[in-house]
C-alpha cells in the first residue's frame, strides 16, 4: 500500500510542512534582496491599499539597499530667480504704546512734523523715508548740514561720542545681533530717546533702553552743527 499524507506519522508530516513553507526563501544564511519595481511610461504601481500610484522614481518593495541616498534638490537662491532682487537686512521697530519724549528742543519739534511718514526703502521725504534718508533730511532742516546717505557712511564720517556725553542731534546707530555693521540710524533728541524711521512704524520716537533697541545699539556719532 502506497503511503499517503494521512498515513504518515505526525512528526514526519510536521517536518514536510515546515520544509514546504521555507522553500523558495533562499539558504538560511542569505539575505532577502530588494526587489525594484520600475514603472514603465504611465504604468501604475498598485499599493497595498489597492489604489494606483505613479511614482517618478523606482519604488522599492522592501527596504532600500545599503548606501541608498535619495537625491536632494535644495531650492535655488532667491537671487537666481529672474526679476527678484533680495532686499537688505532691515530692523523692524516693535509696536509699543506711543512714548512722547519729555525733552523739548528743535529736534523734537522738527521730528513731530514728520510723524505719520511711512517707511520707504531709499526714500527721503514726507511721502516715505528710510532711516538714513530721514536722518539726512531732519539734520538739513534743523542744522542746515548735509550728511552722507547710508548708515555705514554716516558711521564712518562722524565723530564718536561716549554715551554719557550724548547731545540732541547726535546720530545713534544700531546693527543686527549677529553683526557689528550699522544698518539703522536715528537722531538722539534727549531723555534717552531718539527719532527714526523704521519698518512697521515709519517715523516715530523710541527709547534707547527699549528691550529691542538696547542690545542692537552700536554707538553714536556727532557732526559739526
Amino acid at each position: 500500500m502506497k503511503p499517503t499524507l494521512t498515513t504518515l506519522p505526525a512528526a514526519l508530516l510536521t517536518t514536510l510542512l515546515a520544509l514546504t513553507l521555507t522553500s523558495g526563501c533562499g539558504s538560511s544564511g542569505s539575505k532577502a534582496q530588494s526587489r525594484i519595481i520600475v514603472p514603465q511610461g504611465d504604468e501604475a504601481v498598485v499599493t497595498s491599499t489597492g489604489l494606483p500610484y505613479r511614482p517618478t522614481a523606482p519604488v522599492y518593495a522592501v527596504d532600500p539597499p545599503a548606501g541608498f541616498r535619495p537625491e536632494l534638490n535644495p531650492p535655488a537662491p532667491l537671487s537666481s530667480v529672474p526679476g527678484v532682487q533680495p532686499t537688505t537686512l532691515l530692523l523692524a521697530s516693535p509696536l509699543r504704546p506711543y512714548r512722547e519724549p519729555k525733552a523739548t528742543n528743535d529736534w523734537v519739534t522738527a521730528a513731530k512734523g514728520w510723524r505719520g511718514t511711512p517707511f520707504v526703502e531709499g526714500g527721503s521725504d514726507r511721502q516715505g523715508a528710510d532711516s538714513a534718508g530721514y536722518v539726512v533730511q531732519l539734520h538739513k532742516e534743523v542744522s542746515a548740514s548735509t550728511l552722507a546717505k547710508t548708515p555705514s557712511e554716516l558711521w564712518t564720517a562722524g565723530k564718536p561720542v561716549g554715551i554719557a556725553a550724548f547731545e540732541p542731534g547726535d546720530l545713534v546707530f544700531f546693527g543686527d545681533l549677529n553683526s557689528l555693521s550699522p544698518i539703522h540710524v536715528g537722531i538722539y533728541v534727549g531723555d534717552r530717546s531718539f527719532t527714526h524711521s523704521s519698518v512697521g512704524t515709519g517715523v516715530s520716537f523710541a527709547w534707547l533702553d527699549d528691550t529691542y533697541w538696547k542690545p542692537r545699539f552700536l554707538g553714536a556719532r556727532r557732526f559739526q552743527r
